[in-house]
């Protein structure tokens, strides 16, 4: 069975992080997708909120399971057998920092393949961090979440 790992902070779940999501899942008989703590990141969403968004946006694609991992991403590969690892990149910023990821992962599981998935050019500009931002600005944030996404921002919002 090809498993592959799609992981992030996903805080929140941009249309970006749909699109990998949407062109991955055909590649892998059970595509991860997981919630990874990220120290460096301060998250504007619990992980159950971000959960949720997750399985909101993944409910339509049968083989895809939603979750959450402390700890390497690597022991996330090993523990739930996969060897594929799917990163989204945007840019050359967004590459070369997969790229060095991948090099330190290699070191610490050998058989991991690391996949990187270029966003369509409409896509660019699209970031959690940049959309996260605008939601703490309460304004230009709906164009770059799925309906499903901001129905949650919007019920947290009360």
């Amino acid at each position: 069975m090809k498993v592959g790992v799609f992981a992030g902070t996903f805080d929140p779940v941009t249309i970006g992080h749909e699109q990998v999501i949407k062109k991955s899942v055909d590649l892998f008989d059970k595509l991860i997708v997981a919630i990874c703590i990220n120290q460096e990141k301060h998250t504007l969403y619990s992980v159950e909120t971000r959960l949720e968004m997750l399985k909101a946006v993944c409910k339509k694609y049968p083989n895809v399971e939603v979750l959450y991992h402390e700890g390497l991403l690597v022991d996330l590969l090993k523990e739930k057998g996969a060897t594929y690892s799917v990163r989204g990149v945007r840019n050359n910023t967004d590459y070369l920092y997969e790229n060095n990821m991948h090099f330190v992962n290699k070191k610490l599981y050998p058989n991991i393949v690391t996949i990187f998935m270029p966003c369509d050019e409409n896509l660019l500009e699209v970031s959690s961090t940049a959309v996260r931002k605008a939601i703490e600005n309460k304004s230009g944030y709906k164009d770059y979440v799925s309906k499903e996404v901001l129905e949650i921002i919007e019920k947290l919002k009360g």
